[in-house]
Order: structure tokens, then C-alpha cells, then sequence
């Protein structure tokens, strides 16, 4: 069975928006205060599809869209992640 390839064209309007959306929360989880888990908490699930419970993310993270990243329970990602 053939898989339909799927063209990611970035210069789209609807992904230029995606992509600006995503970078303001990347923007607001970065400069977070690193004790303030609620707020960097409600950012991440803005910005991703789902995200389970007890999710935790270090600071200097990136993404272009944020809406198709999907992590589920006890979700670790280190320093300098980019997804």
C-alpha cells in the first residue's frame, strides 16, 4: 500500500500563523520564571496538540509549530530541546 506524501510548504499564510503563534509560546515558556511551573505548565498546552499529565520541559526549548507535538504522561524533555 503507497503512503500519500504530505508537502510541508512553509510559506503558506495558515503556517506563517502557525508558525508566529508558536514562536510568541516558545517565547513566553522561555522567558518564564523557572519557579513558576503553573504558567510554564499553561503555556506548553497551548502550544501542543495534547500533553499528558506530570509534563516537564527545561527552559531554552523550541519548536516551529507546537500543535503537532503530542507527549503523554511523566513527559521529560532536558535543556535545549528542540522538537
Amino acid at each position: 500500500m503507497k503512503k500519500e506524501k504530505l508537502f510541508y510548504e512553509r510559506g503558506t499564510e495558515e503556517l506563517q500563523k502557525k508558525n508566529m503563534r508558536a514562536h510568541k509560546l516558545v517565547q513566553q515558556f522561555n522567558c518564564a520564571d523557572v519557579e513558576d511551573e503553573k504558567q510554564r505548565e499553561k503555556v506548553i498546552r497551548e502550544l501542543f496538540g495534547s500533553t499528558g499529565e506530570n509534563v516537564s520541559i527545561e527552559h531554552n526549548f523550541h519548536c516551529d509549530l507546537g500543535d503537532n507535538i503530542h507527549v503523554g504522561d511523566h513527559f521529560y524533555a532536558g535543556y535545549n530541546c528542540t522538537i
